[in-house]
């Protein structure tokens, strides 16, 4: 990747310009690590400052690739030991443990996913396995993957998130849970089933709008037959399932005359779906819309398409385009945290740390249900939206601000106390205006200006003069790092 050197003061006045209704002050470091990542530490935000940022991206890739799927937190991919195994050693040993179809393996999925998206240090890769894992949705916590749904976290986002969407696609056309919950393993020449041969147009590749017809997606469906299961629940390919004749799909064309082939003419209409340019346009605007703005432009949508394109579909070069794009760069402020980013953010920049892992993500498990956003529990092929008219809820805002004061006063259940003192820095201010100015700039990476300052001041009862001594901050503190929190600053990243 070309180098790279701290973001320009140019830059800093484009970010200006377009977010001059946002409150967000420009602070590159916080950006890169809530938008790539799930978050700032004072610990990342600092190593970030003093780096730089391609020292960051590089460091990420490389650690990264150090420590694939679950490895780059042991103690958090020791929660989930089922994840290692097959569906025919999960469902046996749910039945050896008194229920055969218990969710045991999807929970501890949820609970693996939380405590990494928390507490790994990969943060980059952890950002793009929840963009797949949403763009190639397979619904966690559904009847019909309770044995399988773990593997296409494993052997197909978690497996390719930094190598080929290419090889990512074919590797979810032949995965169980896949084949599950898009119905593909029970379509069969005498009785196609359109589901998954539609969602993979319409989602997965082109998009809607993306040129296919009926004709098409019938032809889509008709070419993936044979793709099943057996039955221990893991892929096979069986000709006698598949149904020959020519297909023509978006300009792949195929004979298809043989059914011992229909397998290997799948996997290159797959691919040649994979590389089609309205493929790359559609992913480039789910990209630049997760991590740039609920409206990117169309240059950079079509910019970052085209190094799509050019690298062969490899994900890495790809999100590295946004990464270089200035629109990236100016854009702190335009995304609003979805409701887990933002329960995640908040026990990121409070430090919370686990006294009791176990209990600690389970706590994470039942708080991101209360507000609505279970990782990979999104039961429609679509995945999680991502632009904030689609979060607007009032019981979802309460329920964080509820969950913000409790990581805030150490009543969260697994989670060690924290003293909030901590949160001055080396030394005490000298005012509770002084205190205001260190806690904001420490937990939402600005001062606040002169509005919401007078507020936090009105909510202390004290003028910002009042030395530190004296003030109500004595006790107050534990309620004022909330109130912060709750602040927009905080939503925005």
């Amino acid at each position: 990747m070309t180098a790279r050197i701290w973001p320009t003061a140019e830059l800093a006045i484009k970010h200006a310009r377009r977010t001059a209704a946002v409150p967000l002050v420009w602070d590159p470091a916080a950006l890169l690590l809530s938008r790539f990542g799930f978050g700032w530490t004072a610990a990342s935000h600092l190593a970030v400052n003093a780096h730089g940022p391609t020292y960051w991206w590089n460091t990420q890739v490389a650690f990264a690739q150090q420590h694939p799927g679950y490895a780059a937190h042991p103690q958090i991919a020791a929660q989930g030991p089922l994840l290692r195994q097959s569906p025919a050693q999960v469902r046996a040993y749910l039945k050896a443990h008194g229920n055969e179809y218990s969710w045991d393996a999807m929970d501890q999925l949820t609970r693996v996913t939380l405590g990494l998206q928390t507490y790994s240090r990969a943060q980059l890769f952890e950002s793009v396995v929840d963009f797949f894992s949403n763009h190639l949705n397979v619904a966690n916590h559904s009847g019909d993957v309770w044995n399988t749904r773990h593997t296409h976290d494993r052997d197909v986002v978690r497996r390719h998130a930094f190598g080929s969407f290419s090889d990512m696609l074919v590797a979810s056309s032949k995965n169980p849970a896949m084949l599950l919950f898009l119905n593909l393993a029970e379509s069969n020449k005498a009785a196609v089933n359109e589901n998954y041969g539609r969602e993979l147009l319409e989602l997965h590749t082109v998009g809607a709008g993306g040129g296919y017809d009926e004709a098409g997606v019938k032809s889509s469906a008709r070419v993936l037959t044979g793709r099943t299961l057996d039955k221990n629940s893991n892929y096979v390919y069986n000709p006698d399932l598949h149904w020959t004749g020519p297909v023509t799909i978006m300009g792949f064309r195929h004979a298809n005359a043989s059914a011992a082939g229909g397998e290997a003419v799948g996997d290159a209409y797959l691919r040649y779906l994979a590389l089609h340019p309205k493929t790359a346009e559609h992913l480039a605007r789910k990209l630049c819309t997760h991590y740039v703005s609920d409206n990117p432009s169309r240059p950079l949508v079509m910019a970052v398409a085209a190094e799509y394109l050019k690298h062969k579909s490899q994900i890495l070069p790809t999100i590295s385009a946004i990464f270089r794009s200035d629109e990236f760069w100016s854009s702190r402020g335009l995304k609003v945290r979805r409701p887990a980013e933002n329960l995640i953010a908040t026990v990121r920049v409070l430090g919370n740390q686990p006294a009791n892992l176990p209990a600690a993500l389970e706590t994470l498990h039942w708080m991101s249900s209360a507000v609505g956003q279970v990782p990979l529990d999104w039961s429609a092929p679509n995945g999680y939206p991502d632009v904030a008219s689609a979060w607007r809820s009032s019981s979802s805002l309460l329920d964080l601000w509820n969950y913000q004061v409790g990581f805030a006063q150490s009543w969260a259940g697994g989670f060690a106390k924290i003293n909030p003192e901590v949160f001055y820095g080396r030394s005490k201010p000298a005012t509770s205006g002084a205190a205001i100015d260190v806690l904001t700039l420490r937990l939402t990476c600005q001062r606040f200006s002169p509005t919401p300052k007078a507020a936090l001041q009105r909510f202390l009862g004290e003028p910002a003069s009042t030395p530190l001594a004296k003030s109500t901050l004595r006790w107050m503190l534990p309620n004022l790092v909330p109130l912060i929190l709750h602040a927009p600053h905080h939503s925005l990243h």
